[in-house]
């Protein structure tokens, strides 16, 4: 961690005015403080520690809240860094721990100096300020120091691993504040397009995530690096449909206001709650490949993660992610694909088009392994898609087949149509009610076909899009893959 040292040797009312100065003016030591640490996009947090006896300025790569923010049930979180000169901080710890048992005869009510401190976070990209959040009145929850390695023999062998000796510190504070911006006035009516300039990165097959959010106070459209659908498509029903989102920690003021009030209104009745709609859409250079238009959302959950793997990022393997994570809840879905729309143009029901679509197979590394090709036969045309996930579930323990195909989310006009059909009657389970079809599926050298597996009468019983993040890795390197998942019961099998 790398810290700054203010001891107080000045009366108390001239300290107010200096650290009120300090706080205020974080650019000033943001320009001084340099991080050796290895930070995606430049993003890091730094907290002021402001003790009774003085104020200790501190960098750690590793800050997370441990509770949700929105939900305003608590107000705790915790850090993560090297240990280094601290002495202020230090011994705030070490107080801790010869007060504990003072603590719990006096049922909590036993004071000393470094028992409590207010603590200021402040998120920074390269020397501009992009948020803070304080936290007041907190206390040491738990500490210990910890070396941090491998957990294998690379430790000891290889120069980019190694080990590392750090603080890891958990906090109660009584109260939070994210001192974000209260008026909003000047967004009233507006729309703002944050996606001019792309996430930079290296996304597969080039699919993107995109959300247009529509406020009350106005709209923001931004760019996600994970996106995660919760709930909506299962058969049966899995309550309201839901998402999940995630990027690497930037200010988008509208946003970041709704999120404050979620909070603010967390404990009032539904009606307090400030509605909204949202519109996703998976994109690649060329076109949308597939929509889902949420009505009537809010936000239920909010935190602000780093996300770290062992020592990775402290011998300089790897590095650190500090990410939002939002949770979203709606009333309402359409989910969408333009291209079936298109197909189908204006013709009459009684004089119903025949469609082929084939896919080339796609170009992953299988190893010497096949490249799994699935078929699909519907009532209006042939479909030929390239899956690099194939699993068939254990047949001899299911009464019907079921199986499932994953790849990256892709240009299937004709199978999102029959996802999109079962998902309007998602309540009632069976396949009465719905478009059956059959599916071949064919492992492929090049041209030729060593094994098959047909399945007839099928139905989508669950579809689901989610990021395949791997901790900090995925942000370190720049790559990103967002998946789609797709769930088939079938009545027969050959």
């Amino acid at each position: 961690m790398t810290t700054k040292n203010i001891l107080l040797t000045i009366p108390l009312s001239l300290f107010m005015i200096f650290s009120i100065t300090l706080i205020s003016n974080f650019e000033a030591f943001a320009e001084e403080e340099i991080s050796s640490y290895r930070m995606a996009d430049n993003v890091k947090s730094i907290m002021t520690f402001t003790f009774r006896d003085g104020v200790e300025v501190i960098e750690f790569p590793v800050y997370s809240m441990t509770d949700d923010f929105v939900s305003n049930r608590g107000t705790s979180f915790e850090v993560e860094g090297v240990i280094g000169d601290s002495p202020l901080f230090h011994h705030a710890l070490d107080e801790a721990y010869k007060y504990r048992l003072m603590l719990e005869s006096a049922n909590s009510s036993f004071e000393y100096d470094f028992r409590y401190f207010d603590v200021d976070v402040d998120f920074v990209k390269g020397t501009k300020s992009i948020g803070s959040i304080g936290y007041y009145k907190c206390e040491i929850a738990n500490y210990r120091a910890n070396t941090l390695d491998s957990a294998d023999f690379e430790s000891y062998f290889k120069s980019s691993s190694g080990f590392a000796i750090v603080d890891e510190v958990e906090f109660d504070c009584r109260c939070v504040n994210s001192n974000e911006d209260g008026n909003m006035d000047s967004y009233y009516g507006s729309y703002t397009d944050y996606t001019a300039e792309p996430l930079t990165g290296s996304y597969a097959d080039d699919v993107r995530s995109y959300l247009t959010l529509d406020f009350q106070t106005g709209t923001e459209k931004i760019e996600v690096h994970g996106f995660e659908i919760n709930s909506a498509f299962a058969e049966g029903g899995g309550g309201n449909p839901s998402f999940s989102i995630e990027y690497l920690l930037e200010k988008y003021p509208i946003l970041g206001s709704e999120i404050d009030k979620a909070r603010k209104i967390s404990s009032l009745p539904t009606g307090y709650n400030h509605e909204f709609d949202v519109l996703v859409e998976f994109k690649n250079s060329e076109k949308t490949l597939r929509s889902l238009d949420y009505s009537t959302c809010e936000i239920d959950g909010a935190e602000i993660l780093t996300r770290t793997d062992k020592e990775e990022g402290f011998t300089g393997k790897s590095g650190f992610a500090l990410v939002q994570t939002v949770d979203f809840t709606c009333t309402g879905l359409t989910p969408g694909s333009n291209e079936y729309r298109e197909m189908n143009g204006t013709t009459p029901v009684w004089n119903t088009n025949t469609y082929e679509m084939i896919q080339p197979a796609h170009s992953y590394n299988t190893g010497q392994g096949a490249v799994a090709m699935a078929t699909f036969t519907y009532d209006d045309g042939i479909e030929i898609l390239g899956f690099p996930i194939f699993d068939q579930e254990n047949l001899l323990n299911k009464s019907n087949p079921t199986f499932t195909l994953e790849g990256i989310v892709g240009d299937f006009p004709m199978l999102y149509p029959r996802v999109d059909e079962n998902f309007n009657v998602q309540s009632v389970t069976g396949s009465s009610y719905v478009e059956n079809f059959d599916v071949d599926i064919e492992l492929m050298y090049g041209e030729e076909s060593v094994r098959e597996f047909n399945y007839s009468d099928c139905r989508v019983i669950d579809y689901d899009v989610g990021s395949d993040m791997n901790k900090e890795e995925s942000y370190i390197k720049g790559q990103f893959a967002l998946e789609t998942t797709f769930n088939f019961e079938c009545r027969g099998y050959t």
